[in-house]
């Protein structure tokens, strides 16, 4: 429809005011027609836009792409859980194996299948995305409870293995204190332990250790782990030296010349701590060693495992 030039309106008031003509251009209807419809359209695309996502608004194109790449990263660290969960079940067979090793009781299958002993499920995901911004909720809840799950799993590893170590040295500690080594780098054994003639009165008596017959001088070592209790001279068994090993085990170095050590004294095994020599009730030089269980002597020969005592 073609718009005239003019228009021409007559405003008559209600009550008995005066009534006036309204002039209006045709260009000014069109004008104001025309905007009314560009507001039309702006509102349609506006609400249209908003079942779309919004990408054709100012930085709606952002949120999207920034969606997909969430969506691409969880893909990727979903592969990436899927070859934790396999090593995770390696390392727990291997686990098995070593505690078994160590007479120790491994870590009950279904206890590491279910990850008991953690903490609850993690949400790696949707706690630290605004709520508009967050990737499908399923995925990645799902995928937090695996890395959850995964995280005590590791956990629950972590505690056997310490349990493991710490058996190990446990043991390593005891095996340490054992008196385990000739007391002496040289020397030969001249009297074994048990019954046999007394060197100076020719009668049966019982000897309490062994004897190692070797020159003056020559170095004696402590046979393991200890501390010195005692560094004395006695009337039988001359200077002498007494280590207490734990576990009621002392070990006692007799008929010295020299002592290096002292009463409290921490020592560990292959230290040297005397010279042998030919103090005390002796009718030559040598070292007499003794081992005490709970203040009963024992035959140290059941407690030698090495040839020498010295060892690098």
């Amino acid at each position: 429809m073609k718009l005239k030039k003019n228009y021409s309106f007559l405003y008559v008031p209600d009550d008995d005011g005066r009534s006036r003509p309204l002039h209006i251009s045709g260009w000014s209807i069109s004008v104001t027609l025309g905007g009314i419809a560009a507001l039309l359209v702006l509102a349609t695309m506006y609400i249209v836009g908003l079942g779309y996502g919004n990408s054709w608004l100012p930085g709606g194109s952002e949120l999207v792409r920034e969606n997909q790449h969430l969506e691409l990263r969880i893909a990727g660290l979903e592969n990436h859980v899927g070859t934790l969960e396999h090593e995770l079940v390696e390392v727990y067979a291997l686990q098995r194996m070593v505690a078994l090793a160590v007479d120790l009781e491994p870590i009950d299958p279904e206890t590491f299948e279910a990850g008991v002993g953690g903490r609850g499920p993690l949400n790696y995901f949707n706690d630290e995305l605004p709520g508009d911004e967050r990737p499908a909720g399923g995925q990645s809840d799902q995928l937090s409870q695996q890395l959850g799950k995964l995280v005590r799993q590791a956990r629950i590893q972590r505690q056997g293995f310490q349990a493991i170590l710490d058996t190990l040295t446990t043991r390593s500690m005891a095996r340490d204190h054992i008196p385990s080594i000739r007391p002496c780098d040289t020397g030969w054994l001249s009297s074994r332990f048990g019954l046999r003639s007394d060197p100076f009165t020719g009668r049966q008596t019982f000897h309490r250790g062994i004897d190692f017959s070797l020159p003056v001088g020559s170095a004696v070592r402590v046979s393991g782990d200890g501390v010195v209790v005692a560094t004395q001279i006695q009337r039988g068994l001359g200077r002498m030296i007494k280590v207490d090993h734990g576990n009621d085990v002392v070990t006692v170095y007799a008929h010295l010349h020299k002592v290096h050590v002292k009463k409290g004294q921490k020592v560990q095994r292959g230290d040297l701590i005397a010279e042998s020599g030919n103090s005390g009730r002796s009718t030559a030089p040598h070292l007499h060693y003794e081992i005490r269980l709970a203040g009963r002597a024992v035959n140290p020969l059941s407690y030698i495992l090495d040839s020498y005592a010295y060892r690098n």
